[in-house]
């Protein structure tokens, strides 16, 4: 196997590893769900600050499409044939219909380099239109060799002298 000679790929695999045994767990639960009829839309709940969520260890895996295939071809190649496969069967059709399939099953897609079928694919959100560019003059930026202008401070007191008066040397 050409992952044990790369280097690369044995940290990629640890951080890999838990991401898909809870993208399983979560796909045979939503398989549970949709086969029970119980399966219904979430509703979003409030998010919370950027800086607050806990980093994901997994966060730091590659996000390019096809990632996977650059490291090890064969077996990445197989995979995605397997999934390719399992997304063009009727039966999924149920299950791809739920809206927590496409979560679950675009990022999988992506590093394998499959294209995700139309039902995956999220709903486009409408555009704002532009603003207008405006009429005033852009604002005049000083040059960057010359050094921003500023206040001068004064040079820093020494600490007093517990013996008497500062002395000068």
């Amino acid at each position: 196997m050409v992952a044990a000679k790369n280097p690369l790929v044995a940290p990629l695999v640890l951080l890999l590893w838990p991401r898909l045994n809870r993208l399983a767990a979560r796909f045979a639960s939503l398989a549970a769900r949709v086969a029970a009829g119980t399966a219904a839309p979430r509703r979003r709940a409030a998010s919370r600050p950027a800086a607050a969520r806990p980093r994901k260890p997994y966060s730091r895996l590659p996000r390019r499409f096809g990632w996977l295939l650059r490291l090890e071809r064969q077996a990445a190649a197989a995979a995605g044939s397997q999934l390719r496969h399992l997304l063009d069967d009727p039966e999924m059709a149920a299950i791809l219909a739920a809206p927590q399939a496409g979560r679950l099953l675009r990022p999988l897609c992506r590093m394998l380099g499959v294209r995700p079928p139309p039902a995956l694919v999220p709903p486009t959100r409408p555009t704002r239109p532009r603003k207008p560019p405006s009429s005033r003059p852009a604002a005049v930026r000083p040059s960057p060799a010359a050094p921003p202008a500023g206040p001068k401070r004064a040079a820093p007191r020494p600490p007093p002298n517990a013996c008497g008066p500062p002395v000068a040397v």
